[in-house]
């Protein structure tokens, strides 16, 4: 790509030069390593080795800057995430809720209100001290020999079948998390805990959970016990999940979630005959293309506070259907408006009148009760008839570690922030620390086409 021949360069906002290992990426498919030195409304300058001096480049030449954030730990014990109706995922501490409005207080923009009018769903994630948030590379990961896993965007992407592993990663207690999404027409994906062999795709130690179109099988390794199987239509109907596992060590228990629904949990009684260690397996079963991203490892305090639905004609314990068809998960009841569900499955029906120190007021029909926001897995909120923001000119998408994002119109660059502007929230100052990427041209539909494809 050829540099710009007239720039005036002091239109640009000047900015502490980011790390080496930026990469910024253009329309036509160049790639450019280096630092940025500034960035305006229109154009960026860019250092980088290959280059004689600073170098600018027009915006709309640049399909998306790589960076390399710097996220603090948190002491918080909760995490609120708020979807918009355009997309955004943003996450945060709970501030307040009204009928006009939903507010975050986050690390990377301070308070941040969003008009209750572009707020889509909100929901509560207990705080965890996590051993590990990702993936944001291959270090530490361990492939199979044929290397059919690679890194791209905040995700694991395999085209093959194989492994990947990490050790020393796992407490005897834990919980894994993590999304997948696939192509074709089946999910097929080996989960192994607890195993002491990162360098094999059949380990022989540890718990294996096989996941086969529609259906979740469970097993020990060393043993060779089965110990169950479950059946979820979203697996079988869907292309991309949110799978949480909760698993011990010490007590042989087993719990899955999917979409933040319990599908089943499992004990295994022999335990005591296991063998385990702290390794974290992922095993694509077929050569079609598996995407996992925004996976989490944490410890679990192992207390089973969810109740599987029952499913007709199913033995839970042994896994053996009692009829020649596919189980089906029984429906469950659609909440009503106002009510919020609870980590241990309770719902409540009521009114949140304040949010302060972490602890909410809901107004019910037996009187105000107070409750620790990170309890709660839901919040009510009134209904309204959604609107999605106005697409502006100078809108850039910012992309967090945590695979969430968040769109606003470029105003202003200096110190190491971007001010920015949308309908969903006004104006903000945002920390650059905090993105892992930022992408330009976010409605040619081109680009965001060729986005989409290289997520693969």
């Amino acid at each position: 790509m050829k540099p710009l021949l007239r720039v005036l360069l002091a239109t640009s906002l000047l900015l502490p030069a980011v790390a080496q290992d930026s990469v910024v990426r253009f329309a036509n498919g160049d790639l450019l390593s280096g630092s940025m030195q500034s960035l305006g409304p229109d154009q960026l300058v860019w250092n980088s080795p290959v280059l004689e001096k600073p170098t600018p480049f027009f915006l709309r030449s640049v399909l998306d800057l790589t960076l390399s954030p710097a996220v603090p730990d948190s002491k918080a014990d909760h995490e609120a995430v708020v979807t918009l109706t355009n997309g955004d995922v943003i996450r945060g501490q709970l501030a307040t809720v009204t009928e006009a409005a939903v507010s975050l207080d986050t690390w990377f923009a301070g308070r941040l209100t969003f008009n209750r009018l572009m707020v889509a769903d909100v929901k509560i994630d207990e705080r965890s001290d996590f051993a590990y948030r990702g993936p944001t590379g291959m270090d530490g990961w361990k492939t199979s020999e044929d290397k059919v896993w690679t890194y791209n965007r905040l995700a694991f992407v395999s085209k093959g079948t194989g492994g990947i592993a990490r050790e020393d990663l796992l407490p005897e207690e834990c919980v894994v998390s993590f999304d997948a999404s696939w192509k074709g027409d089946s999910f097929g994906l080996k989960l192994v805990l607890f195993s002491e062999e990162p360098g094999k795709e059949s380990p022989t130690t540890g718990y294996e959970m096989s996941f086969q179109r529609g259906s979740v099988y469970l097993r020990n390794c060393r043993t060779q016990s089965f110990l169950g199987s479950a059946h979820s239509a979203a697996l079988a109907e869907q292309d991309r999940v949110t799978i949480e596992v909760r698993a011990s060590r010490k007590s042989g228990k087993v719990c899955l979630y999917i979409n933040r629904r319990i599908v089943e949990v499992w004990t295994d009684p022999e335990v005591a005959r296991g063998k385990f260690g702290n390794t974290l397996h992922f095993i694509s079963q077929n050569p079609m293309p598996l995407r996992i991203s925004r996976i989490g490892v944490g410890p679990w305090d192992g207390v089973v506070q969810d109740t599987p639905e029952p499913r007709v004609g199913m033995i839970r314990q042994l896994g053996m259907q009692g009829g020649a068809e596919t189980p089906k998960p029984a429906t469950k009841e659609p909440s009503k408006e106002g009510r919020m569900l609870l980590a241990n499955g309770d719902s409540i029906d009521g009114e949140v009148t304040s949010i302060e120190n972490g602890v909410m007021s809901v107004k019910t029909g037996l009187g105000e009760i107070k409750l620790p926001v990170s309890r709660l897995r839901t919040v009510a909120m009134k209904k309204v008839d959604l609107e999605r923001c106005i697409r502006r000119n100078g809108d850039i998408r910012g992309w967090f570690p945590d695979g969430g994002s968040i769109v606003f119109r470029l105003d202003s660059v200096a110190d190491g922030s971007f001010t920015g502007t949308s309908q969903n929230f006004g104006t903000a100052t945002f920390k650059l620390a905090a993105f892992d990427r930022i992408e330009f041209n976010i409605y040619d539909p081109e680009l965001e086409d060729k986005r989409a494809a290289e997520e693969w």
